[in-house]
């Protein structure tokens, strides 16, 4: 058996020889990146046209709400580029090619996850952190060496939360395999509620995203620590450091999960 410590070396040639790969065509990849921010960029004139009409969003100005955006933005695309390759696991189920999967010394979550490797997704991240800085700029926050080293850990438990997410999808094709858009809505949809503030919408939403899919842990009370701004759902301040504890246990469940799945696979058919 592989320890640990081998297996991601492992993982890493692999995925730096699917990257090379992809940078062997520079025209290519530049203009992938180039589209992916072009693409991305509508939902921030979206975002520019409606504070146009209004002042604040649930009292919360341009730059703070381009905050969420930065942070959301950036984990995601950093999340979607290392788990892209997730998105393999139900043709791999249907056609009976997860066989070799299971055959090989390395772990078969940790393959997968290298299957395929794309840097596509760093026009979004290129575009999140430009919207950052804006937003940084926009806002006046009263920095602390805290808060300074706090600001990367939220990123990475953002990264580590649609790392997960993107996971559940692909544990589901254990199952159905034709059914994964129904969590999809979690994945790119909690990507995408994680732009705004969270005390905007219902309560049932509200519960979804805070004690079921915990995004809210990993932008929205991040952003209330950074910001320095009171908390409109009277949740205690340690809300608002919960992140990576919470991240940590929803990833536990998912790691289960997976365990599960690879358990009720029968090959083609399962």
């Amino acid at each position: 058996m592989l320890t640990l410590r081998q297996e991601c070396r492992i993982a890493i040639r692999i995925a730096g020889i699917r990257l090379r790969g992809q940078i062997a065509y520079p025209a290519s990849f530049w203009m992938q990146i180039f589209s992916s921010f072009v693409i991305h960029a509508a939902e921030i004139l979206a975002l520019l046209a409606m504070f146009n009409r209004f002042n604040d969003m649930g009292e919360w100005t341009l730059g703070e709400v381009a905050f969420l955006h930065g942070i959301s933005m950036t984990a995601f695309s950093i999340g979607d580029t290392i788990a892209v390759g997730l998105d393999s696991v139900p043709s791999q189920i249907r056609e009976g090619e997860f066989d070799r999967v299971l055959i090989r010394p390395l772990s078969s979550w940790i393959q997968t996850l290298v299957s395929e490797v794309s840097l596509r997704h760093l026009g979004q991240c290129a575009q999140g952190v430009v919207i950052l800085g804006f937003a940084l700029s926009w806002t006046d926050i009263q920095w602390t060496l805290q808060k300074a080293l706090f600001m990367p850990v939220i990123i990475a438990t953002g990264v580590a939360l649609f790392i997960a997410l993107f996971t559940l999808v692909a544990i589901l094709s254990f199952w159905t395999v034709n059914s994964i858009e129904v969590v999809n809505a979690f994945t790119y949809g909690g990507s995408d509620l994680a732009q705004f503030p969270l005390h905007i919408f219902d309560r049932w939403m509200r519960n979804l995203f805070l004690f079921v899919i915990p995004g809210g842990f990993t932008a929205y009370y991040p952003a209330l620590y950074i910001l320095g701004k009171d908390d409109p759902l009277g949740m205690t301040d340690t809300f608002r450091f919960l992140g990576p504890l919470v991240t940590a246990g929803f990833c536990l469940v998912v790691a289960w999960g997976w365990n599960q799945g690879i358990r009720h696979y029968r090959s083609t058919g399962s």
